[in-house]
C-alpha cells in the first residue's frame, strides 16, 4: 500500500473515531442550593450555571420544576462545547413554613447523564404567625351567591410592633377586615374573611396583608372553598 493511501486510510479512521467518541457532557456548577432563611411571602432568586464540558453540542431537551411555586427562566436550548449559560430560578415562599425542599429536573442529550436534578432548600419562617398553624382557610362547600365568613387569628412572634397598611387581593368576591391595625410583640390580630362563590367548582384564592415590617412586609393567606348548587 502506498504512503498516500495509508495516510488517507489513517485520516478516515481518525475522523470516524473522533466522530464516534464526540459526546456532549452536562456540567453543573452545583446540584444543591441553600436559599437560606426567608419569611413567608418572600420571593427568592438563584442562578445555576450549566456548562457543556463535552466535545459535541449539548441540547437542553426540557426543564421541569416539582412545584408551581418554583419558576425557571429557560436557558439556551443548545450549548457548544465549552459554552456556559445560567438557569435563573425563582422560589415563591407564600404558604410554606419550616424546612422546604424543591427540585428542578433537567433533561439533556448527555448520553452518560440524561436526567439530572437540582435541589433547592430553604427554611421559611414568619413574624406574623397563625396561632393554629393552619396554612390556609378552608371554608368547605358553599352555596353559590351566598356569603360565608371565617376568622383567622395571627400572632406577632417578633420583637417589634408591626402595622397592617393594606390588603391586596385578586378575587373580587372576597372581603377582609381586621380588628386592629397595629400589633405589638406577643399580641394577636383577628382577621375576618368573607367569600361568595360565583360558580360551581373548586376555588383556590389568596389575599396578602401588607405590613410595615422589614422582615415580613407581605403576609400571604390562602383561602379555599367549593362552590355548590343548593
Amino acid at each position: 500500500m502506498s504512503v498516500r493511501r495509508q495516510l488517507i486510510l489513517f485520516g478516515c479512521i481518525l475522523f470516524v473515531t473522533t466522530l464516534c467518541t464526540a459526546q456532549p457532557k452536562l456540567v453543573l456548577e452545583k446540584q444543591e442550593i441553600d436559599l437560606g432563611t426567608v419569611y413567608n411571602g418572600a420571593i427568592v432568586k438563584a442562578r445555576i450555571k450549566l456548562t457543556n464540558g463535552g466535545t459535541d453540542r449539548l441540547m437542553i431537551e426540557s426543564i421541569r420544576t416539582s412545584c408551581g411555586c418554583t419558576t425557571v427562566k429557560q436557558p439556551k436550548t443548545e450549548l457548544k462545547p465549552g459554552e456556559t449559560d445560567a438557569l435563573e430560578v425563582e422560589f415563591n415562599s407564600s404558604g410554606f413554613r419550616g424546612t422546604v425542599k424543591k427540585y428542578i429536573h433537567i433533561e439533556t442529550n448527555d448520553p452518560a447523564n440524561q436526567y439530572v436534578s437540582v435541589t433547592l432548600s430553604t427554611n421559611v419562617k414568619e413574624e406574623l404567625e397563625p396561632i393554629n398553624q393552619f396554612k390556609f382557610l378552608w371554608f368547605g362547600d358553599l352555596a353559590i351567591g351566598k356569603s360565608s365568613t371565617l376568622t383567622y387569628t395571627l400572632k406577632n412572634i417578633g420583637n417589634s410592633k408591626m402595622s397592617i397598611k393594606n390588603v391586596r387581593k385578586v378575587y373580587d368576591k372576597l372581603s377582609v377586615e381586621y380588628d386592629k391595625k397595629t400589633v405589638a410583640p406577643g399580641d394577636t390580630v383577628v382577621v375576618r374573611v368573607s367569600v361568595i362563590p360565583s360558580r360551581v367548582g373548586y376555588f383556590n384564592e389568596a389575599f396578602t396583608l401588607e405590613t410595615d415590617s422589614k422582615n415580613q412586609p407581605h403576609v400571604p393567606i390562602l383561602v379555599t372553598f367549593v362552590g355548590v348548587n343548593r
